[in-house]
C-alpha cells in the first residue's frame, strides 16, 4: 500500500471560466475519509457482529489507514456500548484516529453515549434531532413543551 495514496493521482486541471469562481478552485490537499461501515444497525441485524468481529474489523481499517472511524451507535445495543468500551479500555485506538459515534438528540440516551466514549482522546459525536412529528412524538416521546426544556437542558448535558 501507498504511504501517501494522494501521490497516486495527478492534480485536477481547473477550468478557465471567469465569469465562475468555483471551477477555478482546486484541492490542496487530500480529503479526510470516514469509513462507517462499523455503524452496522447491530440492533436490526438477524446475526449481528459481535464485539471480537468488530474489533478485528476495527483494526482492519486503522490498517487500511482510516483516520477518522465510525464505530457505532452505542446506545443501540449492548453490543455496540461494550464494542466502543473496550475499544477505548484496552487501547486500540491510535493517537491519530478519531472515533465517531451516533446519538439521538434526546438527554438520557446522549448521556450515555458520552459515558460510550468517555476516556478516549479523539471523539466526534454524531448527534441528530428529528424533524417529521411521528418520529419526534413516537421516538423521542417529545411534546413541544419538553422540546424546549431540552434545548435549555443540553447544554448542561455536555458542561458536566
Amino acid at each position: 500500500m501507498l504511504k501517501d495514496p494522494s501521490t497516486k493521482y495527478k492534480r485536477y486541471t481547473p477550468i478557465d471560466l471567469p465569469d465562475r469562481t468555483w471551477p477555478s478552485k482546486t484541492i490542496d490537499k487530500p480529503p479526510i475519509w470516514l469509513s462507517t461501515d462499523l455503524r452496522d444497525g447491530n440492533q436490526a441485524l438477524p446475526n449481528p457482529m459481535t464485539v471480537e468481529q468488530k474489533t478485528r474489523f476495527f483494526r482492519l481499517l486503522v490498517q487500511v489507514g482510516f483516520k477518522e472511524i465510525e464505530v457505532s451507535y452505542p446506545t443501540s445495543s449492548d453490543t455496540d456500548f461494550r464494542f466502543v468500551r473496550n475499544l477505548i479500555e484496552k487501547n486500540e485506538i491510535p493517537d491519530d484516529v478519531w472515533i465517531q459515534v451516533l446519538t439521538p438528540a434526546r438527554e438520557d440516551i446522549i448521556r450515555r453515549t458520552i459515558g460510550a466514549v468517555a476516556g478516549a482522546k479523539h471523539v466526534i459525536i454524531q448527534m441528530y434531532n428529528a424533524t417529521c412529528p411521528c418520529f419526534r412524538d413516537v421516538v423521542f416521546r417529545n411534546t413541544r413543551k419538553k422540546r424546549l426544556i431540552w434545548q435549555l437542558s443540553i447544554r448542561n448535558c455536555f458542561e458536566n
